[in-house]
Parts: structure tokens; C-alpha cells; sequence
């Protein structure tokens, strides 16, 4: 029976069934990408951008390249259950509003601005008419993203998650001992992302961090292995790396043992991911980038260093450098270091580098 199951699969990927969703990272999707039945961790500090890179890698990208022609032909379907444990459903819509409407149009509107905080100008009446445009825009995207906002614990995520698979397949027994899941859209692939792990709420019989993480990361576990959907939990670092020594040493580029509070989600995911902002300790870039040609003369950062520690399915220990637009959350790849000579690090300040199309 187990050969039969990957004789199935195997003739699925002949059938072009399973090369999954790209992330938007050319060179990062040569390793890995969005396929079912995968468990993906991404951990970074605080203020490293991991939720934006996240939004960037297992959201808006994938939903773009989803309704993009190549997407349509592709056959594939796309749906995302988001728990922000972090950020209001306001401020994540705003946000990436912010995102679309640079891209789209060249137009930096703040944050900030387009929510009329203090200190900051009113919209005009041509940048409240482009924003407006967008509505459709996002109303059809959250027919394929459902974005849950407030913390929660484990057991009432995993119970909603269950849910949802129930009312979009069936589960059928094999024999005495074996049941299996079936889709109602076997070409639909579900992305669960969970931000942020070290939010879970506390319950009377998980009352430590360590006790709701492990017992999330056993829920996720079965949800990829049973529903098989596509898990992406995100997760802090401990304060390890800003130890003096390591700093001294030039030591702190996050590893596996870097995860705040259990090793769970290490073990049990399939591919790991380690966003870091190397200028924040004044070290040298892992991937030898000069970080002094990142930063205005503002004192902004413009760069961080992406590292696969762990991949299941292939390589690992691969390092990519992303240019990073801290004003609207976008991420993109930078060329290789060899490639980097007579680079214009200007585009990078002034906003072209990131509506370039690859």
C-alpha cells in the first residue's frame, strides 16, 4: 500500500501537481517553495522584519502569483488562515495596503499617514482616491485569506483549524486501523501561519511558554500530516545572541539552538528559516555583503541576511541577502555578492530597487 501511495504521488508530480507555490525569492525557490504537507518554521528578533518577510513569502506574493496567468493555468488554488497574535486585522490591512500601492504606483504613503496619526499630514484628495482603489482589490483577496486577529491558545487554534478541514474534506477509514483525509479540492493548497508562538495564550493545564509552544507545535505537526496543509509558525530568538562573548567572537548569526523558549518547532519542522539584521551587532555579513553601503544617511537599514538552516527535503545552511523596504514591509533579493560590483545603492534609498520587475 505504501509504494501504491508514491506511485500516486510520483505521477502527480509528472502531472505537474506538485511544484507548489513560489514565494517570490528566485534564488530561495530553487531549494524549497509552498508545497502541501509542510511545516515551516521562520524565527527572527525583534525588529528583524520576520512578520513582514512572512506576509511577503506565504501571503501577498503567493496570492499575486495565484491570480497572476501563470497562476490561472496552474490549476492551483490558494487559501491562507492567518492567526495575528500580534497585529490588529487593521493595522496588518493597512500595512500591506501600503505595500500595494507602492508597488503598484510608486506612491510612499506612510503608515502613519494613511491612519491620521498625530505628526503626521492628512491624505490629499488624490492619495484618499487611490487608496479607495484597493478596496476591491482586497476584497478579493480575503476570499482566500481569512486573517484572525487576538491572541489564543493552542487547543482553541488547533480546534478551528480542525474545523475548517471538516467543512472542506471528509475523513474516510482505510481499514481498522487507518484513516486518511480527503479534500473536497485536492489542487487547493491551505497555508496556516501562526504569528507569533511566543503570543499563545496560557491555560490552566499549559501554564508555561514552553508548554503552549510544545503543544502547538504537536497540533501543527498533525494538521501538515493529517490535513496536509502548509504550517508557518513564527517565532522569536532567546537573548543568547546578544551576549557580549558572542558579540566579541562575531558569533551571532541565529541557529537552531537560538529559538525562544522550546526546541519543538525546531525538531518538528521540515524547513527552518533565520532572518537577521547583521549591522545590529556591527559584525560582518555572513555572505560577505558590505553592510556600510545599507544604510542613508538617515542611519535606515536597507539589508537583511536570510539563512535556510534547515531543509528536510535538500540543502541547507544556504544564505541569501534581501534588500529590505522597512516603510511598507517589502523584501527582494539582491544579487549575489560576485555580482554586486558597480551595484546603485541609491535605488535602494529612493525605493526604485524594489519596483524593478525581476
Amino acid at each position: 500500500m505504501s509504494f501504491e501511495l508514491l506511485k500516486t504521488e510520483v505521477q502527480q508530480g509528472l502531472d505537474g501537481k506538485n511544484s507548489g507555490i513560489p514565494m517570490g525569492f528566485d534564488r530561495l525557490n530553487r531549494y524549497i517553495n509552498i508545497r502541501k504537507s509542510t511545516y515551516i518554521l521562520v524565527g527572527g528578533l525583534t525588529g528583524s522584519g520576520k512578520t513582514s518577510f512572512v506576509d511577503e513569502a506565504f501571503v501577498l506574493n503567493p496570492y499575486q502569483w495565484i491570480i497572476s496567468d501563470e497562476g490561472q493555468k496552474s490549476g492551483i488554488e490558494l487559501e491562507i488562515i492567518y492567526r495575528s497574535m500580534e497585529r490588529s486585522k487593521v493595522y496588518k490591512i493597512a500595512k500591506w495596503t501600503v505595500r500595494k500601492m507602492f508597488l503598484d504606483e510608486g506612491v510612499d504613503i506612510p503608515m502613519g499617514k494613511l491612519l491620521g496619526w498625530k505628526g503626521f499630514e492628512k491624505l490629499s484628495k488624490s492619495e484618499y482616491a487611490l487608496f479607495l482603489h484597493y478596496e476591491n482589490y482586497f476584497k478579493k483577496m480575503f476570499e482566500k485569506v481569512t486573517l484572525i486577529d487576538g491572541p489564543d491558545n493552542p487547543i482553541g487554534i488547533a480546534k478551528g483549524i480542525k474545523e475548517h478541514a471538516l467543512k472542506n474534506g471528509k475523513i474516510e477509514e482505510i481499514d481498522e486501523y487507518h484513516k486518511v483525509y480527503v479534500p473536497n479540492n485536492p489542487n487547493k493548497i491551505t497555508i496556516v501561519i501562526i504569528d507569533h508562538v511566543g503570543l499563545l495564550k496560557l491555560t490552566k493545564d499549559l501554564n508555561t511558554k514552553k508548554q503552549v509552544i510544545d503543544k502547538m507545535s504537536s497540533e501543527l505537526r498533525y494538521i501538515r500530516d493529517f490535513y496536509g496543509y502548509v504550517v508557518v509558525p513564527i517565532s522569536q530568538f532567546n537573548r543568547d545572541i546578544a551576549n557580549p562573548l558572542r558579540i566579541k567572537n562575531g558569533d551571532v548569526e541565529p541557529n537552531l539552538e537560538d529559538f525562544k523558549d522550546s526546541s519543538s518547532t525546531q525538531e518538528d519542522a521540515d524547513i527552518v528559516l533565520a532572518l537577521f539584521d547583521p549591522m545590529r551587532y556591527n559584525i560582518e555579513d555572513p555572505s560577505g555583503y558590505d553592510l556600510n553601503n545599507f544604510r542613508d544617511s538617515f542611519g535606515a537599514k536597507y539589508y537583511r541576511s536570510l539563512r535556510l538552516i534547515k531543509n528536510s527535503f535538500g540543502e541547507d545552511d544556504i544564505r541569501t541577502g534581501l534588500a529590505f523596504h522597512g516603510k511598507t514591509g517589502i523584501f527582494k533579493e539582491l544579487p549575489k555578492k560576485k555580482d554586486m560590483e558597480g551595484f546603485d545603492y541609491d535605488t535602494l534609498f529612493n525605493g526604485q530597487y524594489f519596483l524593478k520587475q525581476n
